[in-house]
Protein backbone atom coordinates (compact mmCIF):
# COMPACT_ATOMS: atom_id res chain seq x y z
CA UNK A 1 0.00 0.00 0.00
CA UNK A 2 1.39 3.47 -0.82
CA UNK A 3 2.58 5.07 2.38
CA UNK A 4 0.62 8.31 1.96
CA UNK A 5 -2.71 6.63 1.21
CA UNK A 6 -5.50 7.93 3.47
CA UNK A 7 -7.82 5.31 4.95
CA UNK A 8 -11.08 6.29 6.59
CA UNK A 9 -11.75 4.51 9.87
CA UNK A 10 -15.25 2.95 9.89
CA UNK A 11 -17.83 4.67 12.10
CA UNK A 12 -18.24 1.66 14.40
CA UNK A 13 -14.52 1.73 15.17
CA UNK A 14 -14.59 5.46 15.82
CA UNK A 15 -17.41 4.87 18.30
CA UNK A 16 -15.41 2.03 19.84
CA UNK A 17 -12.41 4.31 20.38
CA UNK A 18 -14.65 6.88 22.08
CA UNK A 19 -16.16 4.21 24.32
CA UNK A 20 -12.81 2.93 25.61
CA UNK A 21 -11.98 3.54 29.22
CA UNK A 22 -10.34 7.01 29.17
CA UNK A 23 -6.61 7.41 29.62
CA UNK A 24 -5.63 8.15 33.23
CA UNK A 25 -5.41 11.84 34.17
CA UNK A 26 -1.72 11.26 34.87
CA UNK A 27 -1.15 10.23 31.25
CA UNK A 28 -2.87 13.38 29.99
CA UNK A 29 -0.72 15.54 32.27
CA UNK A 30 2.45 13.83 31.06
CA UNK A 31 1.38 14.27 27.43
CA UNK A 32 0.75 17.95 28.13
CA UNK A 33 4.32 18.23 29.39
CA UNK A 34 5.59 16.55 26.24
CA UNK A 35 3.59 19.09 24.21
CA UNK A 36 5.40 21.87 26.07
CA UNK A 37 2.60 22.88 28.42
CA UNK A 38 3.41 24.12 31.92
CA UNK A 39 2.79 21.06 34.08
CA UNK A 40 5.18 20.23 36.91
CA UNK A 41 6.44 16.78 37.86
CA UNK A 42 5.55 17.66 41.45
CA UNK A 43 1.90 18.02 40.47
CA UNK A 44 2.08 14.68 38.66
CA UNK A 45 3.65 13.06 41.72
CA UNK A 46 0.70 14.24 43.81
CA UNK A 47 -1.68 12.56 41.34
CA UNK A 48 0.30 9.33 41.40
CA UNK A 49 0.26 9.20 45.20
CA UNK A 50 -3.52 8.72 45.05
CA UNK A 51 -3.29 5.79 42.61
CA UNK A 52 -1.86 2.86 44.53
CA UNK A 53 -1.31 0.64 41.48
CA UNK A 54 0.63 3.29 39.55
CA UNK A 55 2.52 4.41 42.67
CA UNK A 56 3.68 0.83 43.27
CA UNK A 57 4.91 0.50 39.67
CA UNK A 58 6.72 3.84 39.87
CA UNK A 59 8.47 2.94 43.12
CA UNK A 60 9.39 -0.51 41.81
CA UNK A 61 10.83 0.92 38.59
CA UNK A 62 12.71 3.69 40.40
CA UNK A 63 14.60 1.12 42.47
CA UNK A 64 15.84 -0.89 39.48
CA UNK A 65 19.50 -0.78 38.51
CA UNK A 66 18.69 1.55 35.62
CA UNK A 67 17.22 4.28 37.82
CA UNK A 68 18.39 3.41 41.33
CA UNK A 69 19.84 5.85 43.82
CA UNK A 70 21.34 5.10 47.20
CA UNK A 71 18.10 5.16 49.19
CA UNK A 72 14.57 3.89 48.78
CA UNK A 73 12.72 6.82 47.17
CA UNK A 74 9.45 8.45 48.06
CA UNK A 75 6.88 8.76 45.26
CA UNK A 76 7.99 12.34 44.62
CA UNK A 77 11.64 11.30 44.42
CA UNK A 78 10.77 8.32 42.19
CA UNK A 79 8.88 10.58 39.78
CA UNK A 80 11.83 12.96 39.49
CA UNK A 81 14.23 10.04 39.13
CA UNK A 82 12.30 8.42 36.29
CA UNK A 83 11.46 11.48 34.21
CA UNK A 84 8.54 12.24 31.91
CA UNK A 85 8.91 9.57 29.21
CA UNK A 86 9.58 6.65 31.56
CA UNK A 87 6.63 7.74 33.70
CA UNK A 88 4.34 7.89 30.67
CA UNK A 89 5.39 4.38 29.65
CA UNK A 90 4.64 3.04 33.15
CA UNK A 91 1.20 4.68 33.23
CA UNK A 92 0.41 3.33 29.76
CA UNK A 93 1.54 -0.18 30.72
CA UNK A 94 -0.87 -0.10 33.65
CA UNK A 95 -3.65 1.16 31.40
CA UNK A 96 -3.04 -1.55 28.81
CA UNK A 97 -3.10 -4.23 31.49
CA UNK A 98 -6.59 -3.02 32.45
CA UNK A 99 -7.67 -3.32 28.81
CA UNK A 100 -6.29 -6.83 28.41
CA UNK A 101 -8.74 -9.08 26.65
CA UNK A 102 -8.56 -11.78 24.04
CA UNK A 103 -8.54 -10.65 20.41
CA UNK A 104 -10.03 -13.61 18.52
CA UNK A 105 -9.88 -11.82 15.17
CA UNK A 106 -6.09 -12.14 15.44
CA UNK A 107 -6.13 -15.43 17.38
CA UNK A 108 -4.42 -13.78 20.36
CA UNK A 109 -5.05 -14.47 24.04
CA UNK A 110 -5.54 -11.67 26.56
CA UNK A 111 -1.86 -11.97 27.50
CA UNK A 112 -0.51 -12.08 23.94
CA UNK A 113 -1.25 -8.48 22.91
CA UNK A 114 0.25 -7.06 26.10
CA UNK A 115 3.37 -9.25 25.94
CA UNK A 116 3.93 -8.34 22.28
CA UNK A 117 3.83 -4.62 23.04
CA UNK A 118 6.10 -5.09 26.05
CA UNK A 119 8.54 -7.12 23.96
CA UNK A 120 8.61 -4.42 21.27
CA UNK A 121 9.31 -1.80 23.92
CA UNK A 122 12.17 -3.90 25.33
CA UNK A 123 13.49 -4.32 21.78
CA UNK A 124 13.76 -0.54 21.52
CA UNK A 125 15.80 -0.46 24.72
CA UNK A 126 18.06 -3.19 23.34
CA UNK A 127 18.42 -1.32 20.04
CA UNK A 128 19.42 1.82 21.95
CA UNK A 129 22.15 -0.14 23.71
CA UNK A 130 23.39 -1.79 20.52
CA UNK A 131 23.14 1.23 18.22
CA UNK A 132 23.53 4.45 20.25
CA UNK A 133 24.67 6.14 17.03
CA UNK A 134 21.13 5.80 15.66
CA UNK A 135 19.92 8.32 18.28
CA UNK A 136 16.44 6.91 18.78
CA UNK A 137 14.00 9.64 19.93
CA UNK A 138 12.95 9.39 23.60
CA UNK A 139 9.35 8.41 22.78
CA UNK A 140 10.30 5.52 20.48
CA UNK A 141 9.67 2.97 23.24
CA UNK A 142 6.21 4.44 23.80
CA UNK A 143 5.39 4.06 20.11
CA UNK A 144 6.62 0.46 20.19
CA UNK A 145 4.51 -0.34 23.25
CA UNK A 146 1.38 0.93 21.46
CA UNK A 147 2.11 -0.10 17.87
CA UNK A 148 -0.53 -2.88 17.75
CA UNK A 149 -3.14 -1.27 20.02
CA UNK A 150 -5.53 -1.04 17.06
CA UNK A 151 -6.02 -4.81 17.18
CA UNK A 152 -8.00 -4.34 20.38
CA UNK A 153 -10.66 -2.16 18.74
CA UNK A 154 -10.77 -4.02 15.41
CA UNK A 155 -11.30 -7.33 17.17
CA UNK A 156 -14.04 -5.91 19.42
CA UNK A 157 -16.13 -4.22 16.76
CA UNK A 158 -15.56 -5.89 13.38
CA UNK A 159 -17.10 -9.33 13.09
CA UNK A 160 -15.09 -11.78 11.05
CA UNK A 161 -12.95 -14.82 11.71
CA UNK A 162 -9.17 -15.09 11.95
CA UNK A 163 -9.32 -18.16 9.73
CA UNK A 164 -11.11 -16.15 7.05
CA UNK A 165 -8.36 -13.53 7.05
CA UNK A 166 -5.60 -16.13 7.05
CA UNK A 167 -7.25 -18.10 4.24
CA UNK A 168 -7.74 -14.93 2.18
CA UNK A 169 -4.08 -14.00 2.62
CA UNK A 170 -2.94 -17.48 1.63
CA UNK A 171 -5.16 -17.70 -1.47
CA UNK A 172 -4.23 -14.21 -2.64
CA UNK A 173 -0.57 -14.63 -1.68
CA UNK A 174 -0.76 -11.41 0.31
CA UNK A 175 0.22 -10.37 3.82
CA UNK A 176 -2.21 -10.65 6.70
CA UNK A 177 -2.43 -6.85 6.91
CA UNK A 178 -3.36 -6.64 3.23
CA UNK A 179 -6.07 -9.21 3.89
CA UNK A 180 -7.38 -6.92 6.67
CA UNK A 181 -7.53 -4.02 4.23
CA UNK A 182 -9.29 -6.03 1.56
CA UNK A 183 -11.86 -7.76 3.80
CA UNK A 184 -12.38 -5.16 6.51
CA UNK A 185 -11.65 -1.95 4.62
CA UNK A 186 -9.09 -0.94 7.23
CA UNK A 187 -6.12 -2.42 9.08
CA UNK A 188 -5.15 -2.40 12.75
CA UNK A 189 -2.27 0.03 12.20
CA UNK A 190 -4.57 2.74 10.86
CA UNK A 191 -7.04 2.15 13.70
CA UNK A 192 -4.22 2.26 16.25
CA UNK A 193 -3.08 5.60 14.83
CA UNK A 194 -6.65 6.91 15.16
CA UNK A 195 -6.60 5.86 18.82
CA UNK A 196 -3.27 7.61 19.41
CA UNK A 197 -4.64 10.72 17.70
CA UNK A 198 -7.77 10.64 19.87
CA UNK A 199 -5.49 10.46 22.93
CA UNK A 200 -3.53 13.47 21.60
CA UNK A 201 -0.19 11.71 21.34
CA UNK A 202 2.68 13.47 19.55
CA UNK A 203 2.54 13.17 15.76
CA UNK A 204 5.71 11.03 15.42
CA UNK A 205 4.07 8.31 17.56
CA UNK A 206 0.86 8.49 15.51
CA UNK A 207 2.85 8.17 12.28
CA UNK A 208 4.96 5.25 13.54
CA UNK A 209 1.85 3.33 14.57
CA UNK A 210 0.04 4.05 11.30
CA UNK A 211 2.92 3.26 8.96
CA UNK A 212 4.79 0.35 10.55
CA UNK A 213 2.99 -2.10 8.24
CA UNK A 214 3.29 0.05 5.09
CA UNK A 215 6.73 -0.61 3.58
CA UNK A 216 8.65 0.54 1.70
CA UNK A 217 8.74 3.75 3.73
CA UNK A 218 8.86 6.74 1.40
CA UNK A 219 9.45 9.15 4.28
CA UNK A 220 11.32 7.05 6.85
CA UNK A 221 12.11 8.38 10.30
CA UNK A 222 14.31 6.90 12.98
CA UNK A 223 11.25 6.22 15.13
CA UNK A 224 9.34 4.49 12.32
CA UNK A 225 12.32 2.32 11.37
CA UNK A 226 12.92 1.36 14.99
CA UNK A 227 9.27 0.48 15.68
CA UNK A 228 9.14 -1.66 12.53
CA UNK A 229 12.27 -3.55 13.61
CA UNK A 230 10.95 -3.87 17.18
CA UNK A 231 7.82 -5.53 15.82
CA UNK A 232 9.98 -8.07 13.97
CA UNK A 233 12.03 -8.71 17.11
CA UNK A 234 8.88 -9.28 19.19
CA UNK A 235 7.53 -11.70 16.58
CA UNK A 236 10.89 -13.48 16.30
CA UNK A 237 10.85 -14.32 20.01
CA UNK A 238 7.32 -15.68 19.52
CA UNK A 239 5.17 -12.98 21.13
CA UNK A 240 1.96 -11.90 19.45
CA UNK A 241 2.23 -14.32 16.53
CA UNK A 242 -1.45 -15.31 16.43
CA UNK A 243 -3.13 -15.75 13.06
CA UNK A 244 -0.76 -13.32 11.38
CA UNK A 245 2.36 -15.21 12.33
CA UNK A 246 5.29 -13.88 10.33
CA UNK A 247 3.16 -13.05 7.30
CA UNK A 248 3.97 -9.35 7.07
CA UNK A 249 6.24 -7.21 4.94
CA UNK A 250 9.29 -5.31 6.17
CA UNK A 251 11.40 -2.53 4.71
CA UNK A 252 15.02 -3.75 4.38
CA UNK A 253 16.03 -0.09 4.43
CA UNK A 254 15.03 0.12 8.10
CA UNK A 255 17.90 -2.19 9.05
CA UNK A 256 20.34 -0.37 6.80
CA UNK A 257 19.39 3.08 8.05
CA UNK A 258 19.77 2.07 11.71
CA UNK A 259 22.87 -0.04 11.08
CA UNK A 260 21.31 -3.28 12.30
CA UNK A 261 23.07 -6.29 10.78
CA UNK A 262 22.27 -9.96 11.41
CA UNK A 263 24.51 -10.25 14.47
CA UNK A 264 23.09 -7.09 16.00
CA UNK A 265 19.55 -8.28 15.36
CA UNK A 266 20.34 -11.58 17.05
CA UNK A 267 21.72 -9.86 20.16
CA UNK A 268 18.68 -7.58 20.32
CA UNK A 269 16.40 -10.63 20.17
CA UNK A 270 18.30 -12.42 22.95
CA UNK A 271 18.29 -9.38 25.24
CA UNK A 272 14.62 -8.65 24.56
CA UNK A 273 13.66 -12.22 25.36
CA UNK A 274 15.65 -12.14 28.62
CA UNK A 275 14.05 -8.89 29.78
CA UNK A 276 10.56 -10.09 28.87
CA UNK A 277 11.05 -13.34 30.80
CA UNK A 278 12.15 -11.33 33.84
CA UNK A 279 9.02 -9.18 33.69
CA UNK A 280 6.71 -12.17 33.24
CA UNK A 281 8.30 -13.87 36.27
CA UNK A 282 8.01 -10.68 38.34
CA UNK A 283 4.33 -10.29 37.42
CA UNK A 284 3.66 -13.87 38.51
CA UNK A 285 5.31 -13.17 41.87
CA UNK A 286 3.29 -9.96 42.35
CA UNK A 287 0.07 -11.72 41.33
Amino acid sequence: MPELMITVVPDELVRGIRQLEPLPVTAHRLLAMLHGEDVSLNAIAELIEFDQAIAAMVLRSATTIRHAGRTTPTVHEAVLRLGTVALLDLVLEGYLKKLRTSTPLYDLSEQDLWSHGAAAQFAIRALEAERPQAKLPPLTGTAALLHDIGKLIVSRYLKTDSRELATHARKRATTFVEAERELLGVDHAVVGAAMAEAWQFPQPIIDAIRLHHSPPFTRPTVMLDAVAIANVVAKTIATGLGAEGLNFAVDPGSYQRLGVDFATFGRVCLQTDAWLRDVVRANRVVA
